[in-house]
């Protein structure tokens, strides 16, 4: 049966192909440009019925050795860059949300490959092991792919767990007044109604608790400030990160006292940013722990790939916060944006927490 998938997943084998090919990859900046710095390849880990292993050699080979230490394939390098540029091709002409490409499977299948995604328990979708030429390490990393090929990607998936319920304060809402701004259809206009009437919403809590408690082990005040920079969002001016952010450092809820304002504010987010980026789900109890070590690899719409290589944090940091956006959950799941009566008689809405990228 022919392999079929989406743009994203055909980025996959395309970041095979390309850095067997290349057999090297650039740093990024936090605008997606190719930084002098690179990291040379020494070998790729992929495992799936089978583990392979792609090792170029001094003699522009890519010799690929199955689990039992024997050679599978050898295979130039420059045949993989001839190979990544067809599929290349392929991808960015493709129409249809899933679709078959013969030629690249069967390139795949002579090097081992039958599946577009390895599976995989964490969230590495690709491990390398690379020359480090600064610290001149050799470490076995995984890295995240996300591809600007196809639809934009999230960082952090909508859910019930990451519903946040806020309180309306200010004027009091009658039923009537409750039913007729539920009514109105856009997220936008029906926040615009709630404000009109002299409402304002105040954080009241995280309702999922362990998405509460991860947050809180990023930050004791991380709850509140993704409440804050959600309402920014919802003011519908710009969902981008680091647009609702600096309009929250504006404020500066936490009263801080330091010169570099809008920087603390932005650190926050980035906390929370990297955490989602490397390990961090909103209804698993989080430890700390990255599962993608290596970082992110960055396939751009020119088919070039850029590295966001873990020990860079802080380019790693800027290329997240420069490139996400808030995104609104629609109004039919997890009760987004609906406003109704509590126990207590009073009113409440609930937003939604999700971070997609930038296209």
């Amino acid at each position: 049966m022919a392999l079929t998938g989406n743009k994203g997943e055909w980025s996959e084998i395309y970041t095979l192909f390309k850095l067997l090919g290349d057999g090297k990859v650039h740093a990024g900046d936090a605008d997606m440009n190719k930084l002098e710095l690179y990291y040379p390849i020494l070998n790729i880990i992929r495992e799936e019925s089978k583990r392979y292993e792609y090792k170029p050699n001094t003699e522009q080979n890519i010799v690929v050795i199955d689990e039992d230490g024997n050679e599978y394939a050898r295979i130039s390098m420059d045949k993989f860059v001839e190979e990544s540029t067809k599929l290349l091709s392929e991808i960015k002409a493709a129409k249809k949300s899933a679709f078959e490409i013969p030629e690249a499977e069967k390139f795949m299948g002579e090097i081992g490959c039958s599946k577009l995604k390895a599976p995989s328990t964490d969230k590495a979708d690709i491990h390398i092991v690379i020359h480090d030429l600064r610290t001149n390490m050799t470490p076995l990393l995984g890295f995240s792919i996300k591809s600007q090929l196809g639809s934009a990607s999230t960082l952090l998936n909508a859910g019930a767990t990451t519903n946040i319920t806020y309180k309306v304060d200010g004027t009091m809402l009658s039923d009537e007044d409750i039913d007729a701004i539920n009514a109105i259809k856009s997220h936008l206009e029906r926040l615009a109604a709630l404000f009109e009437k002299g409402c304002s919403l105040e954080y009241s809590d995280t309702d999922n608790p362990v998405f509460r408690n991860n947050l809180q082990f990023l930050d004791i005040c991380m709850p509140q400030f993704i409440a804050d920079c959600l309402l920014v969002d919802s003011k519908g001016s710009d969902s981008s990160i680091d647009y609702c952010v600096a309009d929250v450092a504006k404020k500066n809820p936490f009263d801080y006292k330091g010169k570099n304002v809008e920087e603390f504010y932005a650190h926050k987010m980035k906390v929370l940013l990297l955490s989602a980026a490397l390990g961090m789900v909103p209804g698993k109890e989080w430890t700390g722990r990255y599962d993608a070590n290596g970082g992110y690899l960055v396939v751009r719409k020119d088919g070039e790939i850029v590295c966001y290589h873990f020990y860079n944090q802080n380019d790693v940091e800027d290329y997240l916060y420069k490139n996400t956006r808030f995104e609104r959950a629609s109004r039919t799941r997890y009760g987004f944006g609906k406003l109704y009566r509590g126990e207590d008689g009073s009113v409440y809405m609930k937003l939604n927490l999700q971070i997609r990228f930038k296209k």
